[in-house]
């Protein structure tokens, strides 16, 4: 994910060199951590350059994110062979709006023997590149400010699936569990349908506009979608989330209810 600050001087085709021949990568890259060691569309940090925490569940990737131009940040993707799709949400360090986008990533050993990611992206219109290196795991993250949690809250809600047009909802309905802070949502789904799923996005003045993926009980398949939700209240307090998405190329409507 891209770092937003002083454009970086080193020359674009410095990522571009051949790279030896060694070991496949690994199959999962789940609880390895990495750090932006360049970018072609801004500065990176040399003492507190973003740092990027990942998870890996079959093809499922999903994870955190902080550093130098970023306060809080969480992504989701999927992952094919050595190619990463990441959907992602953060909050810039500046204060600025909650920015939402997308990356792809090759996962590959870089000439000293590290494994890295080569990652394109883009930034006001114009395409980039950037390279992450695996780092040390850190044995702890930044805590969460509680004062920055949005109104009304959904950090800590649950939410069950009522109806949707993608599926016939059973007595065992898919839960939905969100986080919240800073106008970044994130969550954790699995259900009837699904055996779990991961979400990402920005909330502000009523809407959640987010990223997910999730594993597909049926079909076996990983599957990347986009949706923008209205939160709402119903007559007995309860929060009501009204969701139009599109899960592999389809749209589709569902109706979730707070759990109290």
């Amino acid at each position: 994910m891209p770092s937003a600050s002083r454009p970086h001087t080193q020359g674009v085709n410095d990522v571009f060199q051949p790279q030896p021949a060694m070991n496949p990568v690994p199959e999962s890259i789940n609880d390895r951590e990495f750090v932006m060691t360049y970018s072609s569309g801004s500065a990176v940090s040399p003492t507190a350059p973003t740092r990027f925490r990942y998870r890996q569940e079959g093809e499922m990737v999903w994870g955190e994110y902080v550093g130098d131009s970023v306060s809080l940040g969480r992504f989701v993707g999927r992952r094919d062979g050595n190619e990463l799709t990441i959907r992602f949400a953060h909050r810039p360090s500046s204060g600025a709006d909650v920015v939402l986008g997308e990356a792809h990533s090759t996962i590959r050993w870089n000439q000293e023997g590290q494994l890295e990611l080569y990652e394109t992206f883009e930034k006001d219109g114009a395409s980039h590149v950037s390279k992450c290196i695996e780092a040390d795991r850190r044995i702890a993250w930044p805590d969460l400010d509680p004062r920055l949690r949005s109104e009304p809250k959904l950090d800590g809600t649950t939410f069950v699936l009522e109806k949707s047009t993608a599926s016939t909802v059973s007595a065992d309905p898919t839960h939905f569990e969100f986080d919240e802070n800073s106008g970044v949502v994130w969550g954790f789904y699995f259900g009837d349908t699904v055996t779990s799923g991961h979400c990402v996005g920005r909330y502000r003045d009523g809407v959640l506009d987010e990223y997910f993926v999730h594993h597909v009980i049926a079909s076996d398949a990983t599957l990347l979608g986009d949706s923008r939700t209205t939160l709402g209240q119903r007559a007995d307090d309860r929060l009501e989330l009204v969701e139009e998405f599109v899960l592999d190329g389809v749209p589709g409507k569902s109706v979730c209810v707070q759990v109290l």
